[in-house]
């Protein structure tokens, strides 16, 4: 498009085809996410009752034979899928998906989730929507630009299904891609496909669930105050921390874990002891967090400040854990219990934070930190939460980004001066 020489048809086209791609990525979406849904109610509700186990010990076996699974499939499939930040990475280099793994990736993200696993079902529903607008691009012999536009759709069309918000699925796929169009064609390329695939799979999802992503969190009423966005700095900051600790955990584990790179089975095992150990002893880790952030907050004051950090490290390690062991999934709602558990816990310490503020500061800055997408975390939370704390928001965001950027520039000076050091010490 914007060559005044081009002609509109093919471009049209492309748009009708990234509409039609929105329509298979909600159906694809909606079947994954109710299969998890009958398999996690047959396997922790039903089975669980047959048996008669006590909890916890169901909760070790289950998660403990899920690892072995896991470990099983990558054995089979390849272990080919990495954490959301670097497949869209891995999308902003090439400008497409590996559509060929996709189908072992979903086998295992179902085994993972419907096993307890701390994780969502984002990651592996963007590799096999991202993959599916690849493949067809490739079936219909588009160039280069095409399939990068197709892709992208694909991956939108899912995020808008998942969140049921186009606006939403479009701007996360936009802010996480690194690489491709700029400047004017940045809209008509990658922008335009994008929200019209999510806005079909929108409405194709709603259609298909019966049901609207929106506010899942209550909190007191409260009026947005001069105060609450000055309070809202150091909960972003919070949030910014549980971003680099994310990051932090995740690569330590997998340089320990990089030896048993050949002893699959084993290493998933490792995963599902780990996450059976943290279930049996502190049920509110296991899952993505969605339902269980409801149980914490209203039950925040009963659990008191010290269980509430327990509980926000214990997430946060078991969730890295999983993902370094093989298990597939997402990290954005175990990311929002994170910062929930430490913004409720600020509001224990400090009752003149009002809670929702408290809370959707410190969410918001840990999912800009984790998820590097800043406009997302701000649209989601407000969604999530409330749109007053719109706000305390945007500010709690804006610190958490910084601080993150911060800690980056601090690594790389020092990995900067360390590196001369290095290359002269063998002389």
């Amino acid at each position: 498009m914007i060559d005044t020489q081009a002609k509109p048809r093919p471009y049209f086209s492309l748009l009708g085809t990234a509409a039609i791609l929105g329509l298979a990525t909600a159906v694809i979406t909606f079947i994954f996410i109710a299969v998890v849904a009958v398999a996690t109610e047959a396997v922790w509700q039903q089975a669980a009752a047959a048996t008669g186990l006590p909890a916890p010990v169901w909760t070790l076996l289950v998660c403990t034979a899920g690892g072995l699974l896991v470990g099983i499939l990558i054995r089979i499939f390849g272990d080919h899928n990495g954490i959301f930040a670097e497949i869209m990475r891995e999308f902003g280099r090439t400008g497409r998906f590996e559509y060929r793994h996709a189908p072992g990736i979903l086998l295992t993200g179902l085994v993972s989730l419907v096993s307890g696993g701390s994780l969502g079902p984002e990651a592996p529903l963007a590799d096999a929507s991202g993959g599916l607008g690849t493949w067809v691009s490739e079936r219909l012999g588009f160039d280069e630009r095409r399939t990068r536009s197709l892709s992208y759709s694909g991956l939108s069309g899912m995020l808008g299904a998942f969140f049921t918000a186009p606006i939403g699925g479009a701007l996360l796929a936009l802010e996480s891609a690194q690489g491709g169009a700029t400047g004017v064609a940045l809209y008509f390329w990658t922008l335009f496909p994008s929200l019209l695939s999510a806005a079909v799979a929108t409405v194709a999802f709603v259609t298909l669930a019966n049901t609207y992503f929106g506010q899942l969190y209550a909190f007191p009423d409260y009026v947005p105050a001069a105060r609450h966005m000055l309070q809202a700095v150091p909960l972003g900051l919070i949030g910014g921390a549980v971003g680099v600790l994310f990051f932090l955990f995740l690569g330590r584990l997998q340089t320990w874990l990089r030896p048993m790179k050949s002893r699959l089975i084993l290493r998933g095992l490792i995963g599902g002891v780990g996450m059976g150990i943290a279930g049996a002893l502190l049920p509110l880790v296991l899952f993505s967090g969605e339902e269980e952030l409801v149980e914490l907050i209203e039950r925040a004051a009963e659990l008191g400040v010290a269980m509430l950090i327990v509980l926000a490290f214990v997430k946060l390690f078991v969730t890295c854990l999983i993902l370094a062991t093989g298990w597939k999934g997402g990290y954005i709602f175990p990311i929002l219990f994170v910062g929930a558990a430490l913004g409720l816990a600020a509001h224990l310490l400090f009752p003149a934070i009002p809670m929702a503020v408290a809370v959707a500061a410190t969410m918001a800055g840990a999912l800009a930190a984790t998820m590097r997408a800043p406009l997302f975390a701000i649209l989601m939370t407000v969604v999530l939460v409330e749109r007053e704390t719109a706000p305390a928001v945007a500010v709690a965001v804006v610190a958490a980004s910084l601080f993150v950027a911060l800690v980056q520039i601090t690594i790389a000076r020092r990995a900067a001066v360390g590196a001369p050091t290095e290359a002269a010490a063998p002389q």
